[in-house]
């Protein structure tokens, strides 16, 4: 079986292998997934991806190349056990390191963005499983489709002769305020507990009943500065902060709790923290946004945030 390279808009596909029996399928949207990524220019930041599929292969006794339904299953599958609510690393990088940790797994990342004269350090404990490490000095959006495109192709049948896997951007406006962040949530029993795993969301805010560009922007940048981790107070180990703010310093500090899949701990630069007083969940985030609008435009309208949880869903907020 060969990668299959597909242009994703156009749905004329030719393969060296294909044959007059065979066909090519294709699944837009299959599924969307939620991520974090180390960049050692940036740092560790949030990602939302639609995921796309294509499959050319061999017609079966009912015409099909694959049942729609089997199909998707197999793919949500694999992405929730590889690439979702998962840390992507580049493995090759000089700036990763990684070594056993007596309760799963330890990495120590190194990162400097450019006209900064400090280098950040960022260390992460977790149970094995929270990072997707790939072989790759530096993650592109294609590097991470091969390595996915590979896991999935050995779970399919030989009659499947070539596949394409495309992660792809939602549409976001130049004009709309958006921004990364990563969490984890305590209390959840599920992935969402990794402590980095994160989104790539857009954000609105109203004031009465005007709705504020401006303020969804000073959100975006300047109290995210695009790319921000969000902790709930509780889950300081060391150093101190306030809720409803980042960080004053690039001083670290240290994140940790335990969930239903281990232990988890991180170490960061606090002002890359932004905190909020409870959970973490988006609902706890767009009520903690509201009540910085409210406390920075001094104004006695109802405040409402409608914060997104990556692509197509989020929560609104009120204060």
């Amino acid at each position: 079986m060969t990668d299959l390279q597909i242009p994703i808009e156009d749905a004329t596909v030719t393969s060296s292998e294909a044959t007059p029996n065979s066909s090519t399928l294709f699944v837009r949207d299959v599924g969307k997934i939620d991520c974090a990524i180390f960049d050692p220019s940036q740092g560790i930041m949030g990602q939302s991806w639609y995921v796309d599929v294509w499959l050319t292969g061999i017609l079966d006794e009912n015409g099909f190349v694959f049942d729609f339904s089997p199909l998707k299953s197999l793919i949500k599958q694999t992405l929730a056990s590889t690439l979702d609510h998962s840390l992507i690393i580049p493995v090759q990088s000089q700036s990763v390191q990684y070594s056993e940790w007596e309760s799963g797994e330890k990495w120590i990342l190194k990162s400097k963005a450019r006209g900064e004269s400090k280098e950040s350090k960022w260390e992460y404990f977790c149970p094995k499983g929270s990072v997707f490490p790939v072989h790759a000095v530096a993650l592109k959006t294609g590097v991470i489709e091969a390595e996915f495109c590979r896991i999935l192709r050995h779970r399919l049948p030989s009659t499947v002769l070539a596949l394409a896997v495309k992660l792809r951007d939602e549409q976001i406006a130049t004009t709309e305020a958006s921004y990364k962040y990563t969490h984890g949530i305590q209390g959840h029993n599920g992935l969402c507990q990794r402590l980095f795993h994160g989104h790539r969301s857009r954000i609105e805010v109203y004031v009465g009943e005007e709705r504020r560009p401006d303020l969804e922007h000073y959100i975006a940048r300047e109290i995210f500065k695009s790319n921000v981790h969000i902790a709930s107070l509780s889950q300081i180990k060391s150093g101190s902060a306030k809720s409803g703010y980042c960080g004053s310093n690039d001083e670290p500090i240290t994140l940790a709790y335990a969930g239903t899949l281990g232990q988890y701990e991180a170490t960061l630069p606090a002002n890359r923290v932004f905190f909020v007083a409870s959970e973490t969940s988006v609902e706890a985030i767009a009520t903690e946004l509201a009540n910085v609008i409210k406390r920075e435009e001094k104004t006695n309208d109802i405040v409402k945030v409608v914060a997104y949880e990556g692509i197509d869903k989020g929560a609104v907020g009120i204060a």
